[in-house]
């Protein structure tokens, strides 16, 4: 009975879209898509248009200027509204106000150029927060699609995703296991480094664990399934990668709270500036030069970018927290020997 709920057992898949979830706070599209670098092209554009007065048909007001903010700063719009209805104060409406406000008085080349400054800054982020996902991405691609199988007296290939706990895997040389499991026929070395850290092949006999993810060297193997998908330690490995992009730390946290603050302090202060002064220009710089999005933005952009860096160097952080914490480090204690050696410890 106990065998038949084992071989019942559907295993989750480690998907090929893994690692593409969507983080709630950041407004998502891929990198590069033709209408945002249009978007940016065409606020670039306006902003010149308006510098060197180009189409002036109404004194002091380019009708190019107007043309090009009112395509280019619709995405601005569309989150700065977004977030005043969820009744969040945040960069996107400070900016917006400092793009309003510049157009109310005719200062065109000022609400272009803070726009422009706010769609650069978002297609950075998203370049970030996509490299970190392909870093992901290539962990996922590096694990076989197909598992060779014993049927009876016959091996076929079938989808990892279909392979069931107790069945018999075959692995030839040079091939990535899929599956973790238990070696019950055959003898080989096996390179399980993305694993265990271990940099030198390990042998493998008889009874030994063997992972998914590791490649197999000299001989065949004859392994007995485990664990598949998303259950195997390489799979484990990619869950903790994904959860890293959306864990926050501390710092993080603190510059979301700074960011909501500064909204309101940028109001105080212009309605301050705006009283004293009287002039709309001093209010209007007061707003833009409290509103700047790098506070927001740049912790959250330096914490993704780290951990996809990491990943690509075959190290694995598991959030912001921890990668956070790193910097006060001073001793690294290893728990065996192999992880940073050959495996061979001597006394001298």
């Amino acid at each position: 009975m106990a065998m038949i709920d084992s071989k019942a057992a559907v295993p989750e898949p480690i998907a090929p879209g893994a690692g593409r979830r969507v983080r709630d706070d950041v407004h998502q599209h891929e990198p590069f898509e033709p209408i945002a670098i249009i978007r940016i092209a065409v606020a670039a554009l306006g902003a010149a248009a308006v510098w060197f007065r180009v189409y002036e048909p109404v004194a002091q007001v380019s009708v190019i200027g107007l043309l090009a903010l009112a395509f280019s700063v619709w995405p601005v719009l569309r989150e700065a509204l977004a977030n005043l209805l969820a009744r969040r104060m945040t960069m996107e409406l400070s900016m917006l106000i400092a793009i309003v406000a510049a157009a109310a008085i005719a200062e065109i080349f000022t609400a272009l150029v803070v726009t422009l400054f706010v769609l650069v800054a978002e297609e950075l982020e998203h370049l970030t927060i996509a490299r970190g996902r392909r870093a992901i991405g290539d962990l996922v691609a590096f694990i076989p699609r197909e598992a060779r199988i014993r049927r009876g007296d016959d091996t076929v290939m079938v989808p990892v995703d279909t392979v069931a706990l107790g069945d018999i895997v075959l692995v030839n040389p040079g091939e990535k296991l899929p599956v973790d499991g238990d070696v019950v026929a055959g003898h080989s070395s096996v390179d399980q480094s993305r694993i265990t850290g271990e940099s030198m092949p390990v042998d493998k006999t008889v009874g030994g664990a063997v992972y998914a993810g590791s490649i197999n060297h000299m001989g065949a193997l004859e392994i007995r399934v485990e664990r598949v998908g998303r259950d195997t330690s390489y799979g484990q490995i990619i869950e903790a990668v994904e959860a890293a992009e959306h864990s926050r730390a501390p710092v993080q946290k603190l510059a979301d709270r700074l960011a909501g603050y500064l909204v309101y302090v940028a109001a105080i202060c212009a309605a301050l500036t705006w009283l004293i002064t009287r002039d709309m220009r001093d209010t209007i710089s007061v707003i833009i030069v409290a509103g700047a999005c790098g506070i927001a933005a740049g912790t959250p952009i330096a914490i993704l970018g780290g951990i996809g860096r990491a990943a690509r160097l075959g190290a694995i952080i598991k959030g912001g927290i921890h990668l956070e914490t790193l910097g006060r480090i001073d001793t690294i204690v290893l728990d065996k020997t192999g992880t940073l050696t050959r495996g061979q410890p001597g006394v001298e």
